[in-house]
């Protein structure tokens, strides 16, 4: 029970990496409270971690505006007065990305503006909404851990536009707020994952003829944000674990 008595808000944590990651962090004592737009998902993560003897709660929430946001972290601190962790998960690639007769990746001078911005709302601008709002808690706490979803996308050069240019603000994102939050005893990583096995990448898979790719595990990548939180040297800030590198 290394995170016995902690408070942890996991963003899509309605199936995929984010329940994964909530179901470990919830195994470990934390009391996970679980963040995304459809309830019904949420229930089902909440419902089994109850299963498994541990504590949760589910928050329905539209994180990509910033008063959503601040609804959700006034929630979590009216019922349990601090968010020690905060996983920066909620994120995805809409079927947009891809030409449908070719099965290719559009090229960056096909993008429209509202396909670019929706992906780089979706993507990025959660991550850096729930840390604007997050980090003044933690900074009056005395410290905290963030944990961020990158992907391999955003580590190398690749055909996913906006997708891979989000995913790479992630990055840079995590180790601007390393610099700036490592005074006020708060640790910022990210995991950088290659294609994983969830119920979004399979349907995008399907859909540029990619069935048989060879994918890793959702709980590999919650195990490496368990290792961030709880193995992790208290001075392993700012920094990003690639994970399934040949894929």
């Amino acid at each position: 029970m290394r995170l016995k008595g902690k408070i942890a808000i996991i963003t899509g944590a309605g199936k995929g990496i984010g329940r994964e990651a909530a179901l470990k962090i919830a195994a470990e004592g934390a009391t996970a409270v679980c963040v995304a737009r459809t309830q019904s998902d949420l229930d089902e993560t909440v419902h089994m971690i109850e299963e498994q003897g541990g504590s949760a709660a589910a928050l329905s929430r539209d994180l990509t505006d910033a008063a959503q946001v601040q609804s959700m972290v006034d929630a979590v601190l009216n019922k349990y007065g601090r968010i020690d962790i905060l996983i920066n998960n909620a994120g995805g690639y809409p079927s947009e990305i891809y030409d449908k007769v070719s099965r290719q990746a559009i090229k960056i001078w096909e993008w429209s503006e509202a396909q670019w911005d929706q992906i780089i709302k979706t993507n990025l601008k959660i991550p850096f909404l729930c840390i604007n709002k997050v980090v003044p808690v933690m900074i009056r706490q005395g410290g905290g851990e963030i944990v961020s979803v990158s992907s391999r996308m955003g580590r190398i050069a690749s055909q996913m536009g906006a997708y891979a240019v989000a995913k790479g603000g992630i990055i840079t994102l995590t180790k601007t707020t390393a610099i700036q939050t490592q005074e006020y005893g708060i640790r910022a990583n990210a995991v950088a994952p290659g294609i994983v096995d969830t119920p979004g990448q399979r349907v995008y898979n399907h859909n540029v003829g990619q069935d048989d790719v060879k994918m890793g595990s959702a709980s590999s990548v919650a195990s490496a944000i368990l290792y961030l939180l709880c193995d992790a040297p208290q001075v392993m800030t700012g920094q990003v674990l690639d994970l399934f590198t040949t894929v």
